[in-house]
């Protein structure tokens, strides 16, 4: 059974990155846990009987409150889902949302996380420093990034990006793997080439150990040369038509440097796809 954290605001966005999780996995038997994370008033002054017992009160109505509309979002996904493979609990957790998500993933066996990524693009919005990037940059699980434009029930090609220097996937794609064959969809990897990273030494070698990894999938391989990594990404992806695209992150390297405001203009146009995010970790 898949275990899968959905964080919600009560918004929109976060609605739109429900509907998208329960129609990616309709076909798997899942526990989906619904979390939203109270953010910490201000500090109530250190003296004050009453002022204490007012920071008190605030603090129980904003409880109250937050817990009544998880109670309402349990109802409009149960209406929605009507599906027999799908069980949910809601759960109200103190403090900010990456701490809460990062706490209750790791204690909890989730298998992945889905929220949604307001914007016009989902890399765009993380140069901005989102939640969704303040979470990618974090989890150890995987994480899936939901535009509100996006569509669960029309995948039919996926965007993996990749530079070969991973030499063991294990069973850490298995994710990828299980969507790609689900949605009957193509995956296309991409590798860029320039000048700071130059060419791939063994590529024939690096390409096995991934169809090793992705089997039975047979995946098309693409390079683009002489440009920028974030570059690249924006133009296979909107040749391509993709309709997610997956990164791997490593600490201070791929992803960061695609959430740094200095790339901001080389990847906001247009790009509005689900990324499906690994980290390095989990391999």
């Amino acid at each position: 059974m898949k275990t899968i954290l959905l964080p919600t605001d009560f918004s929109e966005n976060a609605w739109k990155a429900m509907q998208y999780a329960l129609e990616l996995f309709k076909n798997d038997t899942c526990k989906f846990y619904i979390l939203h994370a109270l953010e910490p008033q201000a500090s109530a002054p250190s003296t004050g009987i009453t002022s204490k017992r007012a920071y008190q009160a605030i603090h129980d109505s904003r409880s109250k409150s937050s817990q009544e509309d998880l109670d309402k979002v349990l109802k409009q996904v149960q209406g929605y889902s009507n599906n027999s493979k799908h069980t949910f609990e809601t759960k109200l957790a103190y403090g900010s949302l990456t701490a809460s998500v990062q706490g209750y993933s790791e204690n909890n066996h989730i298998d992945v996380v889905v929220i949604g990524n307001k914007g016009a693009s989902a890399i765009q919005k993380a140069t901005f420093g989102s939640n969704a990037a303040q979470l990618i940059l974090k989890l150890s699980c995987p994480i899936i990034a939901v535009p509100e434009t996006a569509n669960a029930n029309n995948i039919n090609e996926i965007g993996f990006t990749t530079d070969y220097s991973i030499e063991n996937y294990g069973d850490g794609l298995s994710l990828l793997k299980e969507i790609a064959l689900s949605s009957n969809a193509k995956l296309a990897v991409v590798n860029v080439v320039n000048k700071n990273s130059g060419p791939v030494s063994d590529l024939e070698a690096k390409r096995a150990i991934l169809e090793k990894a992705l089997k039975p999938i047979i995946p098309e391989y693409y390079t683009l040369t002489d440009v920028s990594i974030e570059m690249g990404i924006h133009v296979f992806s909107e040749s391509r038509k993709i309709d997610m695209l997956t990164l791997i992150t490593k600490k201070r390297s791929f992803f960061e440097k695609l959430t740094t405001r200095s790339h901001s203009k080389a990847i906001s146009h247009n790009l509005d796809v689900p990324l499906l995010v690994f980290d390095q970790r989990s391999f």
